[in-house]
């Protein structure tokens, strides 16, 4: 299984291994299936971000997008010898299956938190790109439209008598 994920290289066929070992682990495991269950429903929940996020990755050429699925590639590598190990343990090792249950919970917390942050660096990249196009627009429709003429009224009381300021600003175009 592992030398399948290492060689597709593609993060959506490193879940999917992934899913198939949960899958038989479950059958396997009666003490972890409740554990299972629950990273299997974390695995269900991000797949098409996981997918999203590998395509994403393809059409651009940046060195940290690689990186990211790098190392979430490896994470999956490491989830699925876990998950099969802990599937290949006897009953009655009552130590080393609490240890595997508490390496699932954390590679599941792992697995949310990296998902996690990737996406709000994506919404933050996201953001970036409109406001600069936003700004681009802004500034052609600056230069196409004539400049609006703008008034500030300010007023406010003081004791009986009211009292007023007004601005006004006129293009120079005009």
């Amino acid at each position: 299984m592992i030398a399948e994920v290492a060689a597709g290289g593609a993060l959506g066929l490193a879940l999917s291994v992934l899913q198939e070992a949960v899958k038989r682990a479950k059958d396997r495991s009666v003490t972890t299936r409740f554990i299972l269950h629950r990273l299997e429903a974390t695995i269900d929940t991000i797949t098409p971000l996981i997918v999203k996020i590998d395509k994403l990755s393809e059409k651009m050429e940046d060195s940290s997008s690689r990186k990211f699925n790098e190392r979430l590639k490896l994470l999956l590598v490491n989830a699925v010898s876990l998950v099969e190990e802990n599937a290949e343990q006897r009953r009655r090792n009552v130590r080393k299956k609490f240890r595997y249950m508490r390496d699932i919970k954390e590679f599941e917390a792992k697995l949310r938190w990296v998902v996690g942050v990737d996406v709000q660096v994506n919404q933050l990249a996201d953001i970036k790109e409109l406001k600069a196009k936003m700004s681009e627009i802004s500034t052609k429709l600056d230069k196409i439209m004539p400049q609006p003429k703008f008034e500030i009224h300010i007023g406010w009381c003081s004791g009986k008598t009211n009292r007023a300021i007004r601005f006004t600003f006129c293009s120079d175009d005009s």
